[in-house]
């Protein structure tokens, strides 16, 4: 993958900039984020792809690439779309020699403008 912009800042995409939207009050720690996709609802297709054994997850995936992809965008669903910290999430799986830096980050923009923006509600 090639980045598809010029000038990347950590945590906003162009996107978000320009078509600000309600996000989390405050960003979820790393945590919060793990605890969340181990009891959420999919868990039985997000963590085998955690583990590293995407071919057992319950969604079917042609590559191994393809899982790490859409675990990014999980990761980036719930970490609200920061950069530093879906990398940094992604760095404690197993998938964690599929994609380079710029590459993650590049995904993740990519499930920001795909999801529209939307994020998970926050939880008081």
């Amino acid at each position: 993958m090639s980045s598809k912009r010029n000038v990347r800042s950590t945590d906003t995409t162009d996107a978000q900039k320009a078509n600000s939207t309600p996000r989390f009050e405050q960003p979820l720690s790393d945590d919060q984020i793990w605890t969340m996709l181990q009891t959420a609802v999919n868990s039985t297709r997000i963590i085998p792809i955690v583990e590293g054994d995407w071919k057992s997850s319950t969604r079917s995936y042609e590559s191994r690439e393809d899982a790490a992809c859409a675990l990014i965008f999980d990761l980036s669903f719930y970490a609200d779309y920061r950069f530093s910290q879906v990398r940094r999430l992604f760095k404690q799986t197993a998938m964690r020699d599929v994609f380079t830096d710029t590459e993650i980050s590049d995904i993740v923009e990519e499930a920001y403008i795909l999801q529209d923006g939307r994020s998970y509600p926050t939880f008081t």
